[in-house]
């Protein structure tokens, strides 16, 4: 996690023990504005509103619904990517 001016961005390789599981582990830590890394087989896309950026990195697999689900806040990450936040 890094703490910005908007909340907590949460960057991880992989969220395979569940994009749910790891927000809410996150958001002990306060609110969580940002979520960067690969959602694997991720289907739970309700748990993306209200986030402020979304980044979908290598092994997201459901990457067009995520955008077409969240077209302001969602972004395909990749090498050399570069993510303004916070």
């Amino acid at each position: 996690m890094v703490k910005t001016e908007k909340g907590l961005a949460v960057i991880c390789g992989c969220f395979h023990p569940g994009v749910r599981t790891i927000l809410k582990a996150a958001s002990r830590f306060g609110r969580v504005s940002a979520l960067i890394g690969g959602l694997h087989g991720f289907k739970e896309y309700a748990v993306l509103a209200g986030l402020e950026l979304v980044c979908t990195c290598h092994c997201t697999q459901h990457r067009a619904e995520i955008m077409a689900r969240y077209p302001e806040t969602a972004v395909s990450g990749g090498a050399g990517r570069v993510l303004e936040f916070g």
